[in-house]
């Protein structure tokens, strides 16, 4: 053998060299990653999270807390850390926190050269993104703009005016840092109602009632199973639109049979809003922890974490190039339709609940089982 350092000759099993005296035998310490760079931990479920830090904030009493952003549901580690780096904060993405999709369709709309004819479309195509229009564009997901379209009670035309307005929007927002990929190219027009759409099962959301507070954020999404609002509504309810004495809610925003629309408390879920409520009188009902308004981002974030930690399986999908997580907090609105199934009550009534005023739209938000078909080919 000879010396790694200055190559002399060396007895075989020499640990230090007899001219230099450097050491043979180095065991080097496994590479770790650099700081900020991100974690990745093995949750109950065993599936695999990546979450990495971006920024600090200070709370209203003094208190540091840190900014965090987060992918759970992998299956591997190895996937897990392959993910970290598409966590990275970009400048876009804190440019993109200080702006709203109502905000970015303002700036951009005087400097779209088109026909009348044209932009009327698109005034037209703006109200039905309405659910988005106080969101900030850092917290908006490829589902919640699909969600919107897919609720669209006009034709597929207007889908389609959808799509393009979207599309232009983010084309606008790139080059400016607001946003780093277009999420318009990913939107499916398809057939509006016909759209498949998963509920949230019911056996999730009782393991979720049964933990109560010892998850964080999974009252809120049993609160949203019961209540049938937008992931965007819920968040944006504060405590003016809960009347007590009626236990119920005002809130809304998508359609003219969606704003302002009031929903009752179902008896399940009003000892979580009594908690949440406790007695302010202002502020919103679904707080960070920080006491300040959640954001779509975090409430997305806590609902994935939230499925991982009662070990509910919520798989990732590709769909139209997208790859996305089985359930979504969407899908806590196809919960309240399924649930509203074995109801029996007017449509009329239902439709009021949920926001619509088509029952087609009301047969979108419902899951079919086997189930519910057999009921009605037995009682034939």
């Amino acid at each position: 053998m000879v010396c790694r350092k200055c190559r002399t000759a060396l007895p075989d099993g020499s640990k230090y060299c007899l001219s230099c005296g450097a050491k043979q035998d180095i065991t080097r310490r496994p590479r770790s990653r650099g700081n900020g760079t991100g974690s990745v931990y093995q949750l109950p479920s065993k599936t695999w999270i990546a979450v990495r830090i971006c920024g600090w904030y200070t709370a209203e009493d003094g208190s540091i807390h840190r900014k965090t952003r987060s992918k759970s549901g992998f299956r591997t580690k190895k996937e897990a850390l392959e993910y970290l780096p598409l966590l990275a904060v970009t400048p876009a993405q804190e440019r993109s926190r200080h702006i709203t999709y109502k905000e970015l369709y303002d700036k951009w709309y005087p400097t779209h050269r088109a026909g009348e004819s044209t932009l009327g479309c698109y005034r037209a195509a703006i109200k039905h993104f309405r659910p988005l229009w106080s969101a900030q564009l850092a917290d908006i997901d490829v589902d919640d703009l699909q969600e919107c379209m897919d609720d669209c009670p006009a034709g597929k035309r207007t889908r389609e005016n959808m799509k393009a307005l979207c599309g232009l929007l983010y084309k606008y927002a790139i080059p400016r840092h607001l946003a780093t990929l277009n999420l318009g190219e990913y939107l499916i027009v398809g057939g509006g109602v016909s759209e498949e759409k998963r509920a949230l099962p019911m056996e999730a959301v009782q393991a979720l009632q049964q933990a109560g507070a010892s998850i964080p954020y999974g009252e809120y999404i049993v609160a949203q199973c019961y209540l049938g609002f937008r992931p965007s509504e819920l968040l944006a309810l504060d405590i003016e639109d809960y009347d007590p004495r009626l236990r119920s809610f005002v809130g809304g925003a998508k359609t003219e049979a969606g704003r302002s629309r009031i929903v009752t408390i179902s008896p399940k879920i009003q000892p979580i809003i009594d908690r949440l409520v406790g007695g302010r009188t202002s502020g919103p009902v679904f707080v960070s922890a920080s006491g300040g308004r959640l954001s779509l981002r975090d409430y997305r974030t806590a609902f994935y974490a939230a499925l991982d930690a009662i070990g509910f399986d919520n798989p990732m999908e590709e769909s139209n190039g997208v790859i996305r997580h089985r359930y979504t907090p969407h899908s806590c609105r196809h919960t309240f339709a399924t649930l509203l199934k074995d109801v029996p009550a007017p449509d009329k009534d239902k439709l009021r609940l949920i926001g619509h005023t088509s029952a087609e739209m009301l047969r979108h938000y419902q899951d079919v089982d086997v189930d519910s078909l057999r009921r009605i080919t037995d009682a034939l």
